[in-house]
């Protein structure tokens, strides 16, 4: 019964398709130096990819090593030469030998070696040009643009942290520090699902130097109004990049 079952699931899995989940990297920045034996060129290079999985992780590397005959392909190598030599020993110890023989055994067992070595070849071309095709395709930038990204990125990630500070203390009141820390985290956890160490002491020194948090006597912090706020802070640059983009669009 249970060599039944197991031919069974073997041959149900081999004739149906198996879909296999990966672990992928969303986003991969490589940032390295290339090997320079003349002192120049030491420069410092950043690439910026997207979906990369974990297995192919070799592929956005500047080092990459290509491929190189398999030991299978040194085995029908070494087999071909020995069959053929052997061949030819064996035509050159007849009576006879004929020389047409001979040719015939040597040109066939070359082009054998040959076919092989130029159908590997020709896979290494098909393989660098998947390779190529995959980079293009997953090289989201480079160079300055992913500099400008990351630093995009880095100023999101602190205007995000203010805003959750001044949005914990709007709705909470007043709150001392390990508070503030404590709620805002509870925060991100509750709504994202995500646990992280939130940087509170960046954020309310922003809030504090913008003027719309300050403290009280015994150090909790408070927070104005949001009208006030806004007023405080005034036109912001991207406000005023939407205004010019509008006013642009507009007939």
């Amino acid at each position: 019964m249970e060599f039944s079952r197991f031919f069974d699931t073997f041959f149900r899995n081999l004739l149906g398709k198996i879909t296999i989940q990966e672990p992928t990297f969303d986003r991969i920045i490589v940032v390295y130096r290339r090997a320079s034996t003349n002192g120049t060129g030491r420069g410092i290079f950043v690439k910026h990819f997207k979906n990369i999985p974990m297995a192919d992780m070799e592929i956005v590397l500047p080092e990459k090593k290509n491929p190189g005959l398999t030991p299978m392909d040194w085995v029908i190598f070494l087999g071909s030469a020995i069959v053929g030599l052997v061949a030819v020993v064996g035509s050159l110890d007849m009576p006879k030998a004929d020389l047409w023989v001979i040719f015939a055994i040597l040109s066939t067992v070359i082009g054998y070696c040959a076919k092989t070595y130029f159908t590997f070849q020709q896979n290494m071309a098909t393989y660098q040009n998947l390779i190529t095709q995959s980079m293009y395709d997953k090289q989201l930038d480079s160079g300055k643009g992913t500099l400008l990204h990351l630093c995009d990125d880095v100023i999101q990630q602190e205007v995000k942290e203010v805003i959750i500070s001044f949005f914990i203390l709007m709705e909470q009141g007043k709150a001392t520090r390990q508070d503030l820390d404590m709620q805002c985290e509870e925060l991100i956890k509750e709504e994202f699902g995500e646990k992280c160490n939130f940087d509170v002491d960046d954020a309310v020194q922003k809030l504090e130097k913008l003027g719309i948090v300050a403290r009280d006597s015994i150090g909790r912090y408070y927070c104005v109004s949001l009208k006030r706020a806004n007023e405080i802070i005034g036109t912001t640059t991207e406000e005023l990049v939407l205004k010019a983009k509008q006013s642009a669009i507009a007939p």
